[in-house]
């Protein structure tokens, strides 16, 4: 079963330069892929054609087996709850605390009482942040905000979650323990794909060019894939 499927998938800028081209790979529903590429090889575009933010010029793309170019509105709406998006600058509200953020996030989309408190749950657990629930966003150390931003997009039960160079910035040792709470939400069967400039802290993880296995590396290059 596959979680994401893109077949060439084409997008040109206003000038007429193609920044991807005949783009096509797919992820597995156990799958933990990454998007690698420089500065301006479209991987943040990428993210966002899949989040249906920006429209390609041409493609198609399957995710969660819909084909979200032809989805009403409503319809992607409803599939849009299902997949979690972290940007390269976690969003969150800093004078609240960790706890405070995701109960502010079941509000907003209507979810109270025991099904609120299942999601927050489990999106604590996944991202690993028992323990800093009282603890204030602005006070977070790099790492653990990161992890929060795993929190919110994981509420209230995302399958699928997009990351956009969620490595950069970090020093190795909060590399690893990144690297690890992303392990574990997809052992938990969350799909993961994520962006990053540079492969080989993944080849030495064990990521595979082989884009259609559990663990891939899907490459781009500046300009054209």
């Amino acid at each position: 079963m596959l979680a994401i499927q893109v077949a060439e998938l084409r997008f040109a800028t206003e000038e007429g330069v193609w920044v991807l081209e005949n783009l096509s790979f797919s992820v597995r529903r156990d799958g933990f892929v990454w998007v690698v590429g420089p500065p301006g090889s479209g991987k943040t575009l990428l993210l966002r054609i899949l989040l249906r933010e920006v429209r390609p010029h041409g493609g198609q793309i399957l995710l969660l087996g819909r084909n979200i170019l032809r989805l009403s509105p409503k319809k992607f709406y409803e599939l849009r709850k299902k997949v979690g998006y972290v940007s390269e600058e976690v969003h969150v509200l800093s004078g609240r605390t960790v706890l405070g953020n995701l109960q502010f996030k079941m509000r907003a989309l209507g979810i109270g009482g025991e099904a609120a408190t299942e999601a927050i749950e489990r999106a604590l657990d996944l991202a690993e942040l028992h323990g800093y629930e009282n603890a204030y966003a602005k006070n977070l150390e790099p790492l653990e905000l990161r992890r929060l931003g795993l929190a919110l997009a994981l509420c209230p039960d995302a399958s699928v979650l997009l990351l956009d160079d969620p490595l950069r910035g970090l020093g190795k040792p909060e590399q690893d323990a990144f690297f690890s709470t992303l392990e574990r939400i997809n052992q938990a069967g969350v799909t993961l794909l994520a962006t990053s400039r540079e492969a080989q802290p993944l080849l030495a993880r064990g990521f595979s060019p082989d884009s259609t296995g559990h663990r891939g590396i899907v490459y781009l290059r500046e300009g054209v894939r």
